[in-house]
């Protein structure tokens, strides 16, 4: 990029104005300085008269006045710098071969973005400190929006917009960050919308809106993340509102509303509103995966099960290789969920498995192959399932599953199966409209205590025990 001096710029005055003022502290007086720009050319200019004289005591602000224009390379963002774009400035990155139009990298600290719509070409960051990245909009991303690698500290991405990105919409790959990843909205994302991958996550995940997406919306694999992800809106989507994979952990999952999920339709793997899956494929070792708690989450329209646990190996109640690695710490507590199994499997639907499609189960809260939820199962309400209320089975373990009320469901309001343990009592659930069994329990299962539950409107039976399974305390009347 050109470098220009201070000289030389002060010959650019028709176009780029500087005004300098001071700032107090209590023992010294530092400059700060802003250069506005009305033409795009000189951004590099100003950009490197930035990267020779900006300090912590005499910082820069680039400001970019309201206008169209062409951006021909791309923007490197040195230290203690903001680029700050003006309301309605719009740039076309047509010009740049790179995919990436803005870049803060090497040891860059204390610098932001703010501002601008950029067509084409997203924010690439890596290895920076106290960056800021805020109110941007990136239009049709020939690859991410943004991307985050290497070590970042105290970083925030807030209040920016991404829309039809040809990958993913944010990703994190590979990168260290510490901050939140707040008010962001991401439609239209050709993969998944917000992405974290092999990466370390120090804050939170909150007040997204991701809508319109070809696959999942929140998805972190091989990612510990010491926040919540919480308060996001998600709807339309084709693979899960929130996939926690491969060795992830979270604090917790709460007071997210999702609507409409799903439509991959291959069962369990792309189709779920919260998925913690600790499975990494046959013959490898699985690495505990797992969410502290799964709370308030409001969850809609979903095409297979509201919120799904597996640790695999899957249909095997013999085999403990996976046991407890995908699990939840407290509770799964308050969700409210609706109209759980949306998609409609043909009549033959054994041919449509052979060409790929799943039959995955349709259920509210589904633990399934060697799962666990070492609290309870409470206070949450499923109401229409295309299959179970409550469903467990091969291996799967909980600890009470109590004051759940459990609506309109095809065959049982809760359902353990295949060698599933509740330690502790299914109790004071309501159960309404059952089609088969308000609670049935069968193939090798145990329950230690069934008590105080309301059964109405039950097709079959309120309580069935099948092939070798017990309750082993039922003072249930």
């Amino acid at each position: 990029m050109k470098r220009t001096s201070t000289a030389k710029l002060s010959k650019l005055f028709i176009l780029c104005t500087i005004t300098f003022f001071s700032l107090n502290t209590a023992s010294r007086k530092s400059m700060a300085e802003e250069i506005k720009i009305t033409d795009i050319e000189n951004i590099g200019e100003a950009l490197s008269e930035a990267e020779d004289n900006a300090s912590k005591t005499n910082p820069y602000t680039i400001s970019v006045q309201t206008g169209n224009y062409e951006l021909n390379e791309e923007i490197n963002i040195p230290s203690y710098t903001t680029l700050n774009f003006e309301p309605g400035t719009k740039i076309s990155c047509d010009g740049i071969s790179d995919n990436y139009a803005i870049r803060i990298t090497s040891g860059t600290e204390n610098s932001a973005i703010n501002g601008g719509t950029f067509q084409g070409a997203g924010i690439f960051v890596k290895d920076s400190e106290n960056i800021t990245i805020e109110n941007v909009t990136v239009n049709n991303p020939s690859e991410c929006g943004i991307l985050v690698k290497g070590v970042n500290k105290q970083g925030s991405i807030k209040v920016n917009t991404v829309t039809n990105s040809k990958k993913f919409s944010i990703a994190f790959m590979g990168a260290e960050f510490d901050g939140n990843i707040e008010k962001n909205t991401i439609t239209k994302s050709s993969d998944i919308a917000l992405y974290l991958y092999n990466s370390t996550l120090k804050g939170n995940i909150s007040g997204n809106t991701i809508k319109n997406c070809q696959k999942t919306a929140i998805y972190a694999g091989g990612t510990p993340i010491n926040g919540d992800i919480t308060n996001n809106t998600i709807k339309s989507v084709k693979g899960h509102g929130i996939g926690i994979y491969h060795g992830s952990h979270v604090n917790a999952i709460d007071s997210n509303n999702m609507d409409d999920i799903g439509g991959a339709n291959n069962g369990g793997n792309g189709d779920c509103g919260i998925m913690i899956n600790a499975d990494e494929g046959s013959g490898k070792k699985a690495y505990p995966t797992y969410v502290k708690s799964i709370t308030n989450n409001t969850i809609k329209n979903v095409t297979y099960s509201g919120i799904k646990l597996y640790a695999g190996p899957s249909g095997n109640d013999n085999s403990k290789a996976n046991q407890d690695k995908a699990y939840i710490k407290k509770d799964i507590k308050g969700n409210t969920l609706y109209n759980i199994g949306t998609y409609k499997h043909s009549k033959d639907w054994k041919k449509e498995i052979q060409k790929g499609g799943r039959f995955g189960a349709q259920v509210g809260i589904y633990l399934d192959s060697h799962s666990r939820v070492y609290g309870n199962i409470c206070d949450n309400t499923i109401t229409k399932s295309n299959l179970h209320g409550i469903y467990m089975r091969v291996g799967a373990v909980a600890n009470n599953i109590t004051n759940n009320i459990i609506t309109n469901v095809k065959e049982d309001g809760i359902c353990i199966n295949k060698a599933a343990k509740v330690n502790g009592s299914i109790n004071n659930n309501k159960i309404t409209n059952a089609k088969v069994s308000g609670l049935c329990v069968r193939e090798n299962s145990t329950v230690n205590k069934v008590s105080g539950n309301t059964f109405k409107q039950i097709g079959y039976k309120n309580i069935t025990i099948l092939d070798n399974s017990k309750i082993k305390k039922n003072s249930q009347k």
